[in-house]
């Protein structure tokens, strides 16, 4: 798949960043489980969190010492933003009850990937179908949960960012040597967020199909280097390499966590619901997955290996969070598990826009509306129901929260203008780029 830049793209890129990294929202079980093992590294040179357990709900027990229940991934990344702050303002305080200090390590952390995927599968789109890789970059960014898990601490866009790249870079791979950095990313995934494992599977069988065998033993070669880490973390932490720390976990949640696959059963009613709609389900936030996912079809004629791996990847994310005893995940912008599916669904937007531009377009201008409700909403309310005005940097600096997630609002509208107007002004059809 070719990478091609669009038109006025930096420009969106900074209306995306206005519009998603401000927010400053409140504090979540996610801060203080991940930051409090960054902390504890930094301060302590362990991996405990004995001085914070009771101020985090994502916690485990293990040999007589309390830990994160999380893939240690994100808690990683951020170590050096953690030790530049303590360096400058010293110990004490837990730096996730920090305002300015947590915002940091949400857009380091969160941020950053969601900017870094929004550029990915813009140029991704714009290779794909040309014109439509503003749209299409747009609607992940102001149109999706993604945007809302921007300035956050949790796993799962520096996932979908490392997933996408490794579909990219295999779609690319011209040697049996290339598919190293597919195993790289793959494994790399897995240490943010565990489920990734599934996505990893997927990959190494189309190395297979793809390049063959040699192809395959790269991948699983590239996969060494993450594993070593993960195995070094929960050797240090839970006495084996292959003990996860969802082996721990001690909590109100224990008693489902411990039920069928560390929770995940067989996808259930209520998990579908909750999956698709509930108070904030992804057709709910993103009715342009309606026309996103049928897209899919005529991505796979032109793609057709890259066009399953997309499918088969959302495809389990999907049954996972359906299967999972809490398909919302608690307090979070939708049921953010599947959000690592979000750019493979968005493969078949393009293809939406070159055959039915006006819907299609109707249902981005939908979708970016509602993300944005979603963004001011999820960490108050849970759900698409307005309490009150999320805090931003721009409040913190001074404004009122409703002056500053006003400017946040319009610079998400401005993001949708700038990426929709040029395509639904467009006088003739889009056209597809030819397949290499």
């Amino acid at each position: 798949m070719r990478l091609r830049p669009y038109r006025l793209e930096w420009l969106l890129l900074a209306l995306v960043a206005l519009a998603t990294l401000p927010l400053v929202s409140i504090e979540t079980a996610q801060d203080s489980s991940r930051l409090a093992v960054t902390q504890s590294i930094v301060e302590r040179g362990k991996l405990d969190i004995d001085p914070y357990w009771q101020q985090t709900i994502d916690r485990g027990f293990a040999h007589g010492h309390w830990y994160s229940d999380k893939a240690p991934g994100v808690s990683l990344v951020a170590v050096p933003v953690v030790a530049a702050i303590r360096a400058v303002d010293g110990g004490g305080k837990p730096i996730w009850l920090r305002p300015w200090q947590v915002w940091l390590l949400r857009v380091w952390t969160g941020g950053l990937a969601l900017l870094a995927l929004t550029f990915l599968v813009g140029r991704v789109a714009e290779g794909l179908v040309a014109g439509t890789g503003a749209v299409t970059a747009a609607t992940l960014a102001v149109g999706t949960m993604a945007g809302s898990l921007g300035a956050t601490v949790f796993g799962h866009l520096p996932d979908a960012l490392v997933l996408f790249a490794a579909l990219i870079v295999g779609s690319r791979a011209r040697r049996a040597r290339d598919w190293v950095w597919v195993g790289l990313l793959a494994g790399v995934g897995v240490l943010f967020e565990y489920p990734a494992a599934l996505a990893a599977l997927v990959l190494l069988i189309y190395a297979a199909l793809k390049g063959g065998r040699r192809a395959a033993a790269w991948v699983i070669a590239g996969t060494v280097p993450p594993s070593l880490v993960l195995g070094a973390y929960d050797w240090l932490a839970f006495g084996a390499p292959w003990r996860l720390s969802y082996r721990y976990t001690s909590n109100v949640f224990t008693p489902y966590q411990t039920q069928d696959f560390f929770g995940v059963g067989l996808p259930t009613g209520h998990g579908i619901w909750t999956l698709l709609f509930d108070g904030h389900g992804l057709l709910l936030v993103s009715p342009v997955l309606l026309a996103a996912i049928p897209g899919l079809v005529f991505f796979r004629r032109r793609w057709r290996l890259e066009a399953g791996v997309a499918i088969a990847i959302a495809l389990l994310f999907a049954i996972y969070t359906a299967g999972y005893f809490l398909p919302n995940g608690g307090t979070s912008p939708g049921p953010r598990f599947a959000a690592a599916a979000l750019p493979f669904l968005l493969l078949g937007l393009p293809y939406a826009l070159e055959r039915r531009r006006l819907i299609t377009i109707a249902l981005v201008a939908c979708s970016v509306g509602l993300a944005l409700f979603d963004e001011l909403t999820w960490s108050v309310a849970n759900r698409l129901e307005f309490l009150a005005w999320p805090k931003t940097v721009w409040s913190l600096l001074g404004l009122s929260s409703e002056a500053g997630c006003i400017v946040l609002l319009a610079c998400g509208a401005a993001a949708g203008l700038l990426a929709v107007a040029p395509v639904a002004a467009r006088p003739r059809a889009l056209l597809p780029s030819a397949k290499p």
